[in-house]
């Protein structure tokens, strides 16, 4: 097998390509291979072409459902570039590979403009402090205004676009682009070759072609106070210093360009990828990576190969044939084929065997790389994504990719008791694979509980399950975790037990008060037995009986929260009394108090914070009031309105569906626990007739 060339980090650029779904993302990446003859053919994701959708689903769905990875050459530079997925079911997994990142490549669909996974994303790269570069794709489809397009787009995204280029042509005309700096056309051949050809500017174009020049100008002089002053003086600026002026700018987040093209016809790309290979920063001009020391003080590391190792792991997959694979961004210092390192996350030697760099399903192996280059390792034991990778001697742990909590969950069901077996090692890979997903287990019913960010990717999580993993499994929509509580408080509440049975006996009796507490308080037991009514070692026996009980109570089957037990008395008996006898006084004490002091039902609530766009604003509040829930505000950002709401949990369990068709996969949201409410008067019949636990409540009174 020929290994691949090792680049310096002054040569590597790193490039994250992000957007919202459908905007022709995978279709650049396809282009960019193609062009650079790293493929032989433009793949196209609809008609499973695709070199880089690896998965079936991702086929399927016509669309990527994870990041994937690919590199090229280009004016002697290493252009390593990261698909990432731009559906919301998907989208948080692939910002994980922005770990990697020293750029950010923001895909716009000219005909849809900027949506919400677009901002984003590019939310996601101004937090990161990754150089930019807008692509406006799919011009072939266009016929709008290219200068309103970026007015709309500067307001969206609240920066400073610059074109450096023109769009010549609208719809099936569109044919190339003039470029601002060498003011010549560039015109493609209309076959998908990627040909193209130098053209004088047309006569028709000279007058918005000066103005744009002129509005580029204005905009690199700007960023420069000395350049800006010369400007201003003599009202013109030389090539090289504009291009001088202008790549700084963007390294420093001063500027950011826009590009035109398509990338389905491979018309714009050759451009695009001068641009990436002169101006975007290197690893090493993005300066040093913070990071914390083997105390956890904060610390720093430099691009430089001659320091200790440093890297992170920032995409995990796993095959069904060959294993999981470990996509790997260096830092610091070098890597070369069976170095030992430490996965400063756990605290585990590792061998790094061979390397890779991969180009969708292709792996080439790579003798040796150097810090800021991207490359993948196989078989790394209890290695995850977002896990650092360091020097055992020099050790230093990076900052992983956080994610907020998941929007929807379902119950899985097994087919078979084989099948029960296999399920937990399937999640676990699953969950190496895409680490926004989560599993638990439901604390009553004991089942396991799958959560992900939506309808889709918890569907997407169940294909692969089969698929992969040969698991079969159905789906429920987990039991509401409605709570119990008393109604009022009550006193002198005697539980005895007495059982004879021909040898020695059980007796224990306890006297409590009981009382409900506020929302959220959980359960106390106090004890205030004096004079040795119940020897001491008996009085956790109560409690312990109590808290058994309160697993489940009478109303419901559901467990009790947020009351005080006050044990204040007691009878014991010098030789039957044990331990078992005083958890069965504590049981009965409870269960009594349940039936004298009453009980009442309490359902979760949430706090949701939903952004859509303005004009579905009015419709998104009135359904959260038919929800039963509360708006507590909103705020407005440039046509987009966030909505702060409080709902029950009951009503929005399939919110992330609902709110999609409602705005047109538009809107999202993020929700997490808020407290515990009264569940109104007439719900409650219903509740306690589908109550899935009045069996265990039941049995737990005989």
């Amino acid at each position: 097998m020929n290994s691949a060339k090792t680049y310096s980090a002054q040569d590597i650029r790193n490039v994250a390509i992000v957007g919202h779904s459908h905007c022709g993302k995978t279709a650049l990446a396809e282009a960019i291979l193609f062009d650079e003859g790293a493929t032989t053919r433009l793949g196209k994701t609809l008609d499973g072409t695709s070199s880089l959708d690896l998965e079936a689903e991702e086929v399927h769905r016509g669309g990527s459902i994870t990041s994937h990875f690919g590199w090229v050459e280009h004016g002697g530079k290493k252009i390593n570039f990261i698909d990432t997925p731009g559906d919301q079911n998907f989208f948080l997994e692939g910002l994980t590979s922005l770990l990697g990142a020293d750029s950010a490549l923001v895909v716009v669909s000219a005909s849809d403009g900027v949506q919400l996974q677009t901002r984003r994303s590019w939310a996601a790269a101004v937090e990161r402090e990754l150089a930019r570069v807008v692509f406006v794709n799919k011009m072939d489809r266009f016929n709008g205004s290219w200068s309103q397009e970026i007015e709309y787009m500067n307001k969206a995204l609240n920066a400073q676009l610059v074109p450096v280029q023109i769009p010549v042509g609208k719809e099936q005309s569109f044919c190339g682009v003039v470029d601002l700096f060498e003011l010549k056309l560039r015109r493609w051949v209309p076959d998908g070759s990627g040909r193209m050809k130098m053209e004088e500017i047309p006569a028709e174009l000279k007058d918005e072609v000066e103005a744009a020049h002129s509005a580029m100008f204005d905009a690199i002089a700007s960023t420069d106070d000395e350049l800006l002053e010369k400007y201003l003086e003599t009202n013109d600026m030389t090539a090289d210093a504009a291009k001088s002026a202008f790549t700084e700018a963007v390294k420093r987040n001063r500027l950011v360009p826009v590009l035109f093209g398509s990338a389905a016809a491979n018309v714009g790309i050759q451009p695009l990828l001068d641009l990436i290979a002169t101006t975007m920063p290197s690893p090493v001009e993005r300066g040093t990576v913070p990071c914390k020391d083997a105390q956890g003080n904060p610390a720093e590391c430099a691009h430089n190969p001659a320091d200790p190792f440093l890297a992170q792991v920032i995409h995990t997959s796993v095959d069904e044939h060959t294993g999981q694979l470990s996509v790997i961004r260096i830092f610091s210092g070098g890597l070369s084929k069976d170095m030992h390192v430490l996965n400063a996350s756990t605290r585990e030697d590792l061998r790094l065997g061979t390397a890779f760099v991969l180009r969708g399903k292709e792996r080439i192996r790579i003798d040796e790389v150097v810090c800021g280059d991207i490359v993948s390792a196989a078989k790394l034991k209890n290695t995850h994504t977002n896990n650092t990778l360091c020097a055992p001697n020099h050790v230093r742990l990076l900052s992983p990719m956080t994610y907020p909590k998941p929007m929807m969950s379902y119950v899985l069901i097994t087919a078979t008791r084989n099948d029960d077996d296999k399920l937990k090692a399937a999640l676990e890979k699953l969950i190496e694979e895409d680490p926004t997903l989560s599993i638990s287990v439901d604390d009553l019913t004991h089942k396991m509980i799958l959560s992900g960010m939506g309808h889709g990717h918890l569907e997407n999580a169940i294909e692969r399950l089969r698929r992969k993993f040969q698991v079969n499994v159905t789906t429920d929509l987990p039991a509401i975790p409605y709570r119990e509580t008393f109604e009022k408080a009550v006193q002198n509440i005697e539980g005895k037990h007495k059982k004879q049975t021909g040898g020695a006996g059980q007796f224990g009796v306890c006297v409590v008060h009981v009382e409900p507490l506020p929302r959220g308080k959980g359960f106390e037991f106090v004890d205030e037995i004096y004079g040795g009514a119940i020897p001491r070692n008996f009085i956790p026996s109560v409690e312990k009986g109590i808290k058994e009980r309160s697993k489940h109570g009478l109303l419901a089957g559901y467990p009790l929260v947020d009351f005080r037990v006050r044990l204040v008395d007691g009878k014991h008996h010098p030789v039957d009394s044990k331990d078992i006898a005083f958890q069965m006084a504590g049981v009965k004490a409870l269960k009594l108090a349940m039936q004298t002091a009453g009980l009442k039902l309490l359902e979760p609530y949430y706090k949701m914070e939903i952004v859509v766009p303005a004009e579905s604003s009015g419709a998104i509040m009135g359904d959260i009031n038919t929800r039963r829930g509360h708006v507590d505000g909103m705020d407005n950002h440039d046509g987009t309105t966030v909505i702060y709401a409080t709902c029950p949990l009951s009503e929005i369990q399939r919110y992330v569906s609902d709110l999609h068709t409602m705005t047109a996969g538009k809107g999202t949201f993020m929700m997490e626990f808020h407290s515990f409410k009264d569940v109104p008067g007439h719900l409650v019949d219903r509740i306690q007739k589908s109550s899935p636990y009045l069996k265990e409540a039941h049995a737990a009174e005989e």
